[in-house]
């Protein structure tokens, strides 16, 4: 009996100290939780920042099957045919009608879109050249099919090659070119197997009409020039959120400094290292082979003006901040879509127009000043756009700038340099 009554004890201690154990842990936990549900700052790295990706990745990859883009295919056909035996082949006019005939999948009860427009034109010369890049036109792409192209084809061992000419800082260029790309090579891996054989290989050759000896990089540049300038956010909201941290802007209150003298010092020195970022960037892109035709130094100057930009966004941040780690943390997350938005572009996604003025448009992407900057550097540099010819984007990204540094300043403002009652 004591025996059993002893490992009863035993086992009520055991669950007591299991209960003990289990209790202590919740109320951990339950208090972590409180104060995670209650920050501010979680609700914005871990629910704000993510939904503003999704949407942004929503508006350039999303939608229901029906928003399908189709393209308008330019097509010089100066395939001559090819006669074996008593047989006469004809690709180039085959592959035309190849590409005027594939539809997008559609649900039953759907008319199938097309996925290319195709437009035959005679010849490819100086003057549709200079329609194409100076015109207003719905072209994406322009296809040149050489005089060879079906005796090319039918002698297995050789490669196929044919010209695409596209302007490649267009939105719609690089994503019409993927899709040439895939219903062109199953078309000559398809023709080739009907014939009895696969070897060679189908080659394109891409012309980038208006630009000259333009590469991936060239086009990269302006936005790697501005990723730079985007990553002094984390600078611009670990500072003021130091500054905070330390007492310093309590201790400014009780001077005769006043908001506008802080912010005041920190657009100097915001201005100051974006001019030093400017300078070496683009050397370092001279150095390796930038492809530029235009002003360096107009190029310069909007990237200058879109620093500021940069500062109304660290304001924002720094004025929830608690620490300059976390300031630094959410700097590092904001950042994400802004380098996203910046290679949009580059990627073949397409603006989405909001309204127009005259002949230009402004876009939901035109939001981010980024995206602005992004577009007036490249035309600068690789078109040698004159200030003329960039001043909508000019006077966007002027606006826009106000706007978000009109927005830091009241935020920090309010949450950072108001005297605290006591």
């Amino acid at each position: 009996m004591e025996e059993k009554s002893e490992n009863q004890s035993k086992f009520i201690a055991f669950t007591k100290k299991l209960g003990f154990e289990f209790r202590t842990t919740y109320k951990i936990g339950l208090k972590y939780i409180k104060e995670i549900f209650r920050s501010k700052l979680f609700i914005i790295i871990a629910v704000a920042m993510p939904a503003i990706l999704m949407i942004f990745m929503g508006v350039a990859f999303g939608g229901a099957t029906p928003t399908v883009e189709s393209y308008n295919l330019l097509v010089i056909n100066d395939d001559i045919g090819y006669t074996n035996a008593t047989t006469t082949y004809e690709f180039g006019e085959a592959l035309m009608n190849t590409l005027g005939n594939i539809t997008y999948p559609a649900e039953e009860g759907q008319e199938p879109i097309n996925i290319f427009y195709v437009f035959d034109y005679p010849e490819y010369n100086q003057s549709l050249e200079d329609w194409l890049i100076n015109e207003e036109h719905e072209v994406h792409l322009t296809l040149i099919i050489p005089t060879n192209f079906s005796e090319v084809i039918f002698n297995f061992d050789n490669d196929v090659t044919l010209t695409v000419v596209g302007d490649p800082v267009k939105g719609t260029y690089q994503s019409a070119f993927s899709a040439f790309t895939t219903v062109y090579n199953e078309f000559v891996d398809a023709t080739r197997l009907s014939l009895g054989d696969t070897t060679g290989e189908s080659i394109i050759v891409q012309n980038f009409i208006g630009i000259t000896d333009t590469s991936v990089f060239d086009l990269m540049v302006p936005g790697i020039v501005i990723i730079g300038i985007v990553l002094n956010i984390v600078f611009v909201a670990s500072t003021f959120t130091e500054e905070y941290e330390l007492k310093t802007l309590e201790k400014l209150q009780l001077t005769p400094t006043r908001a506008i003298h802080l912010i005041g010092g920190m657009s100097l020195a915001q201005l100051l290292v974006s001019l030093v970022q400017i300078v070496v960037l683009f050397a370092l892109s001279l150095a390796f082979g930038y492809n530029a035709v235009g002003s360096f130094v107009l190029a310069g100057f909007i990237t200058w003006i879109m620093s500021l930009s940069m500062l109304g966004i660290g304001m924002m941040i720094a004025a929830f901040a608690k620490t300059a780690t976390m300031a630094s943390s959410i700097g590092s997350v904001v950042a994400i879509p802004l380098y996203m938005i910046t290679f949009f572009p580059v990627w073949g996604i397409a603006q989405v127009p909001m309204f127009q003025v005259g002949s230009n448009t402004f876009g939901v992407f035109d939001l981010i000043p980024t995206n602005i900057a992004n577009n007036a550097i490249t035309d600068i540099l690789i078109y040698g756009q004159t200030f003329s010819e960039i001043s909508f984007e000019f006077v966007s990204l002027i606006i826009m700038t106000i706007i978000y540094l009109a927005i830091g300043l009241v935020l920090i403002s309010v949450f950072k340099l108001r005297p605290k009652k006591e």
